[in-house]
């Protein structure tokens, strides 16, 4: 079999595209859940592709600046000042085949605001905002490419990643033993799907109810290195099982 040919120009984002749980976390912003890479990961990961951080790449900070936002009213409507967003624009470089490439991006952080208790000032702001913009710099790049493609949005995928942490963790002696683990795993929720199927309702259900569980079965039975298809297959026999009994049901009724 023809194995994929790798595109040259895709090297440096194949590299640095997926993203360690470990190395993210979960926040509740503006009535939804936003994924943030923890900036020390980041920087760790240029420096072992690029090298040392002033050698093989850097930056520059072009703009710094406070801008005026929205207006801050005292208990009687009066305006008492306003909210403030610090404001970088930073040029990174780094070298890539003996050549100095370069991206630019903004980095904003709130520096004086208003919040459930009050007005707050956040003293850190200007390094929140250089790490922001660094971020987005690489991320041009490909850094943490799956983040931002919305792909951490999949469970399925997150599970994946974990599972590759856990074996990296693990090393050559362990690795066997958390896949086994990882496949029981895997086992146990199988199971549990198919009872779901044995006892659906109807055949409606059972259609919709088949489809879904064998597309997440599949994406599951690759991470843990099963094949597939022998997987889908198990899914259909007691889907067909289940259907020979509710068609019986049907035409009687």
């Amino acid at each position: 079999m023809a194995t994929e040919k790798q595109n040259p120009k895709m090297a440096i984002w194949d590299q640095v595209k997926s993203t360690p749980p470990s190395a993210t976390k979960t926040q509740h912003f503006d009535g939804r859940d936003v994924t943030t890479i923890n900036g020390q990961y980041v920087y760790q990961r240029a420096t072992e592709l690029f090298g040392p951080i002033g050698k093989g790449w850097g930056f520059d900070i072009v703009v710094d600046r406070f801008d005026q936002g929205a207006p801050i009213q005292g208990k009687d409507g009066e305006v008492i000042g306003h909210e403030q967003m610090h404001t970088v624009l930073l040029k990174l470089w780094y070298v890539h085949a003996g050549k100095r490439c370069y991206a630019q991006q903004y980095g904003h952080t709130p520096f004086v605001r208003r919040t459930t208790y009050g007005i707050s000032t956040d003293f850190d702001a200007p390094k929140k905002s250089v790490t922001d913009a660094i971020k987005k710099c690489l991320s041009l790049a490909g850094f943490c490419a799956d983040i931002h493609l919305g792909m951490f949005d999949d469970i399925t995928y997150v599970e994946g990643q974990k599972l590759k942490e856990r074996l990296d963790d693990a090393g050559e002696t362990g690795a066997e033993a958390v896949l086994e683990e990882a496949k029981g795993e895997f086992g146990d929720w199988l199971r549990s799907q198919l009872t779901a199927l044995e006892v659906c309702p109807n055949e409606r259900a059972l259609d919709l109810m088949r489809k879904q569980i064998a597309q997440t079965a599949r994406a599951k039975a690759d991470v843990v290195k099963i094949h597939p298809d022998a997987v889908e297959a198990r899914i259909n026999e007691v889907a067909d099982a289940r259907l020979a009994v509710l068609k019986p049901a049907t035409t009687e009724a």
